[in-house]
């Protein structure tokens, strides 16, 4: 057997891949432990079908869950020979329901929800791809969503009806599964099989990434056995993945301590810095006033002064002309 490899989307959030497909093949090959050199893809623009997976082996080029399972277990790798023909025919008809019931549901939380598509799908895809190529494909995926369901729906349904049926028969699906579950480890058994590979992959996505509108979400986050399924696989097979993610983000955490102390006492340090200027301007204001109405009183108080002593001078002219005026009267009556 050549070297298998395997190109998926990048993971996020603690998951080893973003895409649900991706996320498939990937689990089934950690399930059956066969060895394979994966690459995070930058560009699905030369994959066949313009997506990812795409798993190479020698000549053979596969793009589909199916063809990966077929394809090794030819090579002789399966997670199902454990199961019986009854258990297998079961696990069929379940995945055919979970394509009919979940799937919908799962593209409308990823692609149609319009909240959900601009904060998280297309984030998280664009940040994945390298330009231009990340102005294209998010686009290109979300219309091919809302091509399945206006195929189900029709294309002029209300979207909010469509919201609420899509969902309620995704709540169903779920709640079957649930049941189906009950205590056990895996669906059928103590050894996982492909379906395994399969919920896990519908599930995971769904309690780890944020969803700003998690209606699908809270009814998985809802359901006990079904998340513990999913923290188990998750840590048997992806435990490197969650521990490095887990690393990543107490990292960023530690690092933005001061950060965000920063941020939080900014409004403080704002107000104290205007504060202190507005006092700074009053008191300057204040000392400009008073300074000024200062050399007003001065300069009143100083031309008070003068036009005090002039009118002195003035009176005592005055009194000295009348007083000159009353002796001339006086010499005059006098004469003969």
């Amino acid at each position: 057997m050549a070297s298998i490899e395997l190109d998926i989307w990048r993971g996020e959030w603690g998951l080893a891949s973003i895409d649900l497909e991706c996320l498939k093949v990937l689990t089934y090959m950690k399930f059956i432990g066969v060895p394979v050199k994966v690459h995070e893809a930058n560009n699905p623009y030369f994959a066949p079908k313009g997506r990812l997976p795409v798993m190479r082996d020698g000549r053979s080029i596969l793009t589909t869950f199916e063809e990966v399972v077929d394809h090794l277990k030819s090579l002789h790798y399966s997670t199902d020979v454990h199961l019986n023909t009854a258990q297998a025919a079961e696990a069929s008809a379940f995945t055919q329901y979970l394509r009919e019931k979940l799937y919908p549901a799962y593209q409308y939380a990823w692609w149609i929800d319009e909240k959900n598509y601009n904060d998280l799908t297309r984030p998280a895809y664009a940040k994945a791809l390298r330009i231009p190529f990340n102005f294209y494909y998010p686009g290109k995926y979300q219309n091919s969503a809302k091509e399945m369901i206006d195929a189900l729906f029709g294309e002029h349904t209300d979207l909010r009806e469509i919201e609420r049926t899509i969902y309620q028969e995704a709540e169903k699906c779920l709640k079957t599964l649930s049941d189906r579950l009950g205590e056990s480890e895996y669906f059928f058994g103590n050894r996982p099989s492909s379906f395994d590979a399969i919920v896990f992959a519908y599930l995971a996505p769904l309690v780890k990434a944020p969803f700003p509108n998690a209606t699908l979400a809270n009814h998985v986050k809802g359901i006990a056995n079904l998340t513990r399924f999913v923290a188990r696989i998750n840590q048997k097979n992806f435990r490197h993945v969650t521990d490095e993610y887990n690393r990543q983000n107490a990292k960023k955490q530690s690092t933005g301590t001061q950060s965000d102390r920063d941020v939080a006492n900014f409004p403080n340090q704002t107000r104290n810095k205007i504060l202190a200027a507005l006092f700074a301007a009053i008191a300057m204001t204040g000392y400009a006033v008073a300074n000024g109405m200062f050399q007003k009183l001065s300069s009143w108080s100083w031309q008070r002064t003068v036009l005090l002593n002039k009118f002195r001078i003035a009176k005592k002219h005055f009194n000295k002309m009348k007083k000159l005026k009353t002796t001339q009267n006086g010499e005059e009556s006098q004469l003969p």
